[in-house]
């Protein structure tokens, strides 16, 4: 049985991986897809020192980019991508953004590949990531948007509501002369149904904080905010701000 299963994945594995010579470069199209289910391609190529090497042609970190995911901008994504190069042995170019190993003898070719592979696909996983996780990049991409723009903040305060329970908000803006404290909650995903539990936050301490205003910093960077999202805080005057339009409305958030 297990002859036949090894014959069974060479079979598949050499009729599946396709390589087509170019000039200068072999062109590598492996079984395995990429997060738009497209399969991933390899360029092999011999360098001038007689070594070899695999590279992605910087196809994973642009597809990430297109998709408004920036490992450069969040340190919990570079932490991610430095542990996945250094798990597999892949190599990073910062002007070219591409992956890739190098090796000194063919024999070597397989196992290299894979390891980019497996680099690749554990890179592209970004987009999987839990809610919480991708919640915490988000309001890390705030938190540095602040502090470059000089925007007084604390960060996760919480406060007891009516209900007798903690409620808790990713910011606080101090309160001044001329403007209220501000109680900052940040959403990754404004979908119509993801409006419940930050409005009952603030329903809940609105009363014993009389000189607070609610805003809510929406992620409209994949997809607009819905419209069923904005509805219910507007019918509270509590106000939605887009992500996308941050240079427009942060001046309104700084002490004056």
């Amino acid at each position: 049985m297990i002859d036949n299963l090894k014959q069974a994945y060479e079979a598949w594995n050499n009729k599946s991986l396709v390589l087509e010579n170019f000039n200068g470069f072999i062109e590598i199209t492996t079984p395995f897809v990429d997060m738009h289910h497209d399969f991933i391609q390899l360029y092999f190529i011999k360098e001038s020192n007689n070594s070899f090497k695999i590279t992605d042609d910087g196809h994973i970190l642009n597809e990430l980019a297109m998709l408004g995911i920036d490992i450069r901008n969040s340190k919990k994504r570079s932490d991610f991508f430095q542990t996945s190069l250094n798990i597999f042995g892949v190599k990073y170019n910062e002007k070219t953004d591409e992956l890739f190993v190098t090796f000194s003898n063919v024999s070597e070719y397989p196992e290299k590949q894979h390891r980019l592979i497996q680099c690749m696909l554990r890179t592209s996983d970004m987009l999987l990531t839990s809610r919480n996780s991708v919640i915490s990049i988000f309001t890390e991409e705030i938190t540095a948007f602040f502090e470059e723009n000089n925007v007084p903040f604390i960060e996760g305060a919480s406060f007891t509501g009516v209900s007798g329970k903690p409620q808790n908000f990713d910011f606080t803006l101090p309160h001044t002369k001329r403007k209220n404290q501000k109680l900052i909650k940040a959403i990754n995903n404004p979908t119509p149904d993801n409006y419940k539990y930050p409005l009952f936050s603030w329903m809940d301490v609105r009363t014993m904080r009389k000189n607070s205003d609610f805003i809510i910093l929406a992620n409209d960077t994949n997809n607009s905010v819905a419209e069923g999202f904005i509805e219910p805080f507007r019918n509270y005057s509590v106000e939605v701000l887009e992500w996308s339009k941050r240079n427009e409305w942060v001046n309104v958030l700084k002490i004056s």
